[in-house]
């Protein structure tokens, strides 16, 4: 067992009267022990749907087929009854809004007994209150807090209150999505300070799910760029950021601002996502990408073994050594 997590040709399909809509569409990755796997792209592109699907917390309406192996069990065809034996303790999840995560009316100390309890029902209360403040401790809030409201903690507190939770019966696999969504810079990299910190020091293995490019440099091993539901490329971290394959990965890390240069161009994306209850004809960049080719509005573009990396674009068809190049100096 060489990974501890592998999605083989996962889709999610949301079925609505107004038509069904393909969040996720035939999304293969694997990640490692210990490794961290960052999950990038714009909002409505299938992340969070990915995550969620890790966890089998989608809503009622979701069809999934397709794979998601953690530790070679597939998750999928797992009954529920053993999926809630697996949630909390072995997989857990930090979600996007944690003012609307946590029960404004109930006390944070309440709020780590119930996600206790729901693994170790006949635990004293004296011993959950030890292991809550411990955990509270590792990521830098007062264990007092406990008897604390959401309310009576800032945004940034909220959310190491969150991972707190999240954390707090040792996961093997933590999924992280949009941990620092609506949080100021400075309290963002505390964040991602922090979540680094908890993965080196517990062993975990991460998923990190974000739009930010440039948040996720330097904490994930391998980077997974989504764009409308497709894994558009995927690959360790150096190698993407050093010589990107995809457009999409081209123009995302060229959007983000450089602040050490005064005279730098704010570059952007053109265009809008398109919408996933009818995408385009073949590939669905190709309505954005600068070096759209006539196949690429014909058919959609299998994924190609580029570089030791994976790309989904007719660019590389052929390609074996990753050789061909696209001019980003005009991108933007």
């Amino acid at each position: 067992m060489s990974n501890i997590l592998e999605a083989k040709d996962l889709n999610v399909e949301y079925l609505t009267r107004d038509g069904n809509i393909k969040a996720v569409d035939g999304v293969s990755f694997s990640l490692g022990f210990h490794e961290t796997l960052g999950l990038v792209g714009e909002s409505g592109c299938g992340k969070s749907t990915i995550g969620l699907s890790l966890l089998k917390i989608l809503p009622i309406n979701a069809k999934v087929s397709g794979n998601i192996f953690y530790k070679d069990k597939d998750m999928v065809k797992m009954p529920d009854n053993e999926i809630r034996s697996l949630r909390g303790k072995e997989i857990s999840m930090i979600f996007q809004d944690p003012m609307t995560s946590l029960d404004p009316i109930m006390r944070i100390k309440n709020q780590f007994f119930e996600t206790i309890r729901a693994h170790f029902p006949k635990m004293e209360e004296s011993e959950m209150v030890k292991i809550s403040s411990n955990v509270l401790k590792s990521i830098g809030i007062d264990p007092s807090r406990l008897e604390n409201y959401p309310f009576e903690f800032s945004g940034g507190m909220r959310q190491r209150v969150m991972i707190a939770l999240a954390i707090v019966l040792n996961p093997s696999l933590l999924v992280a999505d949009e941990p620092t969504t609506s949080l100021d810079v400075v309290v963002q990299l505390q964040i991602m300070e922090v979540l680094k910190e908890l993965k080196d020091q517990k062993d975990m293995s991460m998923v990190l799910i974000t739009h930010d490019l440039g948040l996720v440099a330097e904490i994930v091993d391998k980077v997974g760029i989504m764009y409308a539901g497709n894994l558009v490329e995927f690959g360790d971290v150096d190698s993407i950021y050093d010589d990107p394959l995809h457009p999409y990965t081209q123009l995302l890390l060229v959007s983000i601002p450089n602040v050490k240069l005064e005279d730098m161009k704010l570059k952007y994306i053109k265009g809008n996502l398109p919408s996933l209850k009818s995408p385009p004809q073949g590939c669905k960049f190709h309505p954005r990408c600068p070096f759209a080719m006539d196949i690429c509005l014909k058919a959609d573009p299998p994924t190609f073994a580029v570089k030791g990396r994976k790309v989904k674009c007719w660019l590389y068809k052929g390609e074996k050594d990753g050789s061909r190049k696209t001019d980003t100096a005009s991108i933007g």
